[in-house]
């Protein structure tokens, strides 16, 4: 496993949520828009007028189309593992990993991580899904980019609380964890051979000076 180049795909539920909350509301109001308009195109409503009868198709189109843009989106994030580093993956981010940045790997509860009663509303409501759950918590030594610039493109919830680091929250976090753990374990394999043939060449190299 950990010899090919690229590892699984593990899609992230956290990502997959915020769409969630997104597709589903926008599709509803497309709906209701798209009833409002062919009822008022067949007369039988009043209280939409002639003239406000394109406005209402636009806007039945512009939530339809952000619902379905929203629920392809939805399928469309995952971490995946590769021989050095491994990969978070969004609609709109493509994040490198180096191994060498990790501090460690170890599973997390999603209910002691976030705990309900210390939670606002809106966060609650965003984690009440997910509760029960249990991720992989990845802690870094530091992030690849600024906390703040990865902010724009991953939730909150995504970080975790007190250290630096992510919360990989897939629906087979024990086969992640596994990968991950194999993975860099070839990769460390791999560094510490090659500096041992470094040190090699190098005592090789000191002998013929000495000859």
């Amino acid at each position: 496993m950990s010899s090919r180049k690229s590892g699984n795909r593990y899609a992230l539920l956290m990502y997959r949520r915020t769409w969630d909350r997104l597709w589903k509301p926008t599709f509803l109001l497309g709906a209701v828009l798209g009833i409002v308009w062919w009822q008022a195109g067949t007369a039988k409503l009043t209280l939409v007028q002639n003239a406000n009868n394109l406005w209402v198709l636009i806007g039945a189109v512009v939530s339809f189309g952000t619902g379905l843009f929203a629920f392809f989106l939805r399928k469309m994030s995952y971490v995946q593992p590769y021989r050095s580093h491994f990969r978070l993956t969004t609609p709109f981010l493509r994040l490198k990993i180096a191994y060498r940045r990790i501090r460690s790997i170890h599973p997390v509860d999603m209910t002691q991580l976030f705990p309900p009663s210390e939670q606002g509303w809106a966060q609650r409501r965003f984690l009440t899904p997910l509760y029960g759950k249990t991720g992989v918590a990845v802690e870094l030594r530091g992030y690849p980019l600024p906390r703040l610039l990865l902010r724009l493109f991953l939730p909150h919830q995504f970080f975790l609380p007190q250290v630096t680091g992510f919360v990989l929250l897939v629906e087979d976090w024990m086969k992640l964890s596994i990968e991950l753990d194999a993975r860099i374990g070839a990769w460390q394999s791999r560094q510490k051979q090659g500096k041992q043939e470094v040190s090699l060449l190098e005592s090789i190299r000191r002998q013929d000076k000495n000859w």
